[in-house]
């Protein structure tokens, strides 16, 4: 599979080299916690045992080899100096056939150059240690103005509609992750909210606050405007598709909820088989 990639905001053409992928794993490999008992067929697997009664991931590893020519060694080592300033530290991995799947990772193995031809080219073998899953190159707020797409990509002008909801008193809002994993949102109540309940997916969180409230799933963390509030309960995830969030306050004012997460893919970033329908949107 030959493509270009770019990687910290550089791309492979810039450097003149050619790009082949060596292995690209379509999913990664699951943590399992099993317990091997004697006397006994089989194992006790308990890789959902924990407070969200699902399975986690290692990091996954993608590996291409890039080809550098040159018609003076001089010159060849130049090349390579500047592809080995390039390929350093953390950042964004973005290959031409994905375009919108973004990949977090890191280079973290020596990176051997391999001379072939006189040492007029030079091979060298690349991996990427990236996140267990990917990212899509925009977040739940949308695409900006100038996001390339073609006009029958399956994007909806407005994707913020699905993240929204209003309810007074007791109400529910209906929420989209249209990524293939589970995620833990930000949630922003705007409003006179005071002693709140809110339950998403069997979780139930409560707290009291005033005014304004920001709700941190990933961190587990309430906030108003006097700073952290005291919670009781579970924070919750968002799964694939449609979530229905209830929302208890102890007055009947209305409340705006607008929920914020990048989300994540099991592979590619498949617009065509994301399915936007929601009842409120």
């Amino acid at each position: 599979m030959r493509n270009g990639f770019k990687f910290n905001n550089k791309h492979s053409s810039e450097f003149g080299i050619t790009v082949r992928t060596k292995s690209r794993p379509i999913r990664p490999e699951t943590k399992s916690v099993t317990v091997d008992l004697p006397c006994r067929d089989g194992v006790y697997d308990f890789s959902r045992a924990n407070p969200m009664g699902r399975e986690y991931f290692y990091e996954r590893v993608i590996t291409v080899s890039i080809s550098i020519m040159s018609q003076s060694l001089e010159v060849m080592q130049n090349k390579l100096s500047a592809v080995a300033r390039w390929l350093t530290g953390e950042g964004e991995l973005v290959f031409d056939d994905m375009p919108y799947t973004v990949w977090r990772g890191i280079i973290s193995d020596e990176i051997i150059y391999l001379p072939e031809h006189a040492g007029k080219t030079a091979v060298l073998d690349i991996s990427f240690r990236v996140q267990p899953f990917s990212t899509c190159v925009f977040s739940s707020e949308g695409p900006a103005l100038d996001f390339a797409a073609s006009l029958d990509t399956n994007i909806p002008i407005g994707i913020d509609v699905y993240l929204k909801g209003t309810v007074s008193g007791n109400g529910s809002a209906d929420i989209l992750n249209f990524g293939d994993r589970p995620v833990r949102p930000v949630i922003k109540i705007t409003g006179a909210a005071e002693d709140i309940i809110m339950s998403c997916g069997g979780k139930i969180l409560s707290f009291s606050v005033s005014g304004n409230v920001t709700i941190d799933c990933e961190n587990q963390n309430v906030t108003d405007s006097g700073g952290y509030a005291a919670v009781s309960g579970e924070f919750f995830e968002l799964q694939p598709g449609v979530n229905t969030v209830q929302v208890e306050n102890s007055n009947t004012s209305p409340l705006d909820i607008e929920v914020s997460y990048s989300p994540q893919f099991i592979y590619a970033v498949d617009f065509a088989a994301i399915d936007w329908s929601v009842d409120n949107a």
